[in-house]
């Protein structure tokens, strides 16, 4: 499946949970909870990548995701995402492993996920080794991006952040830049 993802993620205090989850509860509705594992996988493994895939662990079949970068807009990202499930996923890493990707990374989060009426899905995520974050996300087409902003950019507001609260870093970049202190 080929659509643009439009997020932003802002990183909180354990001891504002609460609070976020508050703000959250009042403006979207609860989906679900579920630990998300992911491992990623690169041809440029010494280094941080300019390109990579993730395959994430869902028991039985496995998710293939590649997002490449579109924009940078007020602390909110447009990233082209290309996802996929693997039925057979010893065929799929037999085929990568030939040519030549290796694992250079492994994400773990925790993940509660709510959705506002407008479409855009809140998830409030523990990632291991990096703490807590609120993200705002509206999965569109091309034409679709700048309404996704504005959608992302009225819930952070009314949940009483900025754009400066923004982290630009994508959790792979965090993760690496604390494995490579």
């Amino acid at each position: 499946m080929n659509r643009i993802e439009v997020e932003t993620k802002i990183p909180f205090k354990e001891k504002d949970l609460t609070l976020v989850r508050s703000k959250v509860k009042s403006i979207a509705k609860f989906v679900k909870k579920q630990v998300k594992k992911d491992d990623y996988y690169t041809l440029e493994y010494f280094q941080y990548p300019e390109k990579s895939l993730r395959v994430r662990d869902m028991g039985k079949i496995r998710e293939v995701n590649f997002k490449k970068r579109i924009s940078l807009v007020n602390g909110i990202h447009a990233k082209k995402e290309v996802q996929f499930q693997i039925s057979d996923i010893n065929g799929f890493f037999d085929l990568i492993n030939d040519f030549g990707f290796r694992k250079w990374l492994h994400k773990e989060k925790t993940t509660e996920l709510y959705k506002t009426k407008n479409g855009v899905n809140i998830e409030l995520n523990y990632v291991k080794k990096l703490g807590w974050f609120l993200e705002l996300e509206v999965l569109c087409s091309h034409k679709e991006v700048e309404n996704a902003r504005k959608k992302i950019n009225d819930v952070r507001n009314a949940l009483g952040f900025t754009y400066k609260d923004s982290e630009a870093r994508g959790y792979t970049k965090q993760l690496w830049a604390l494995n490579h202190k």
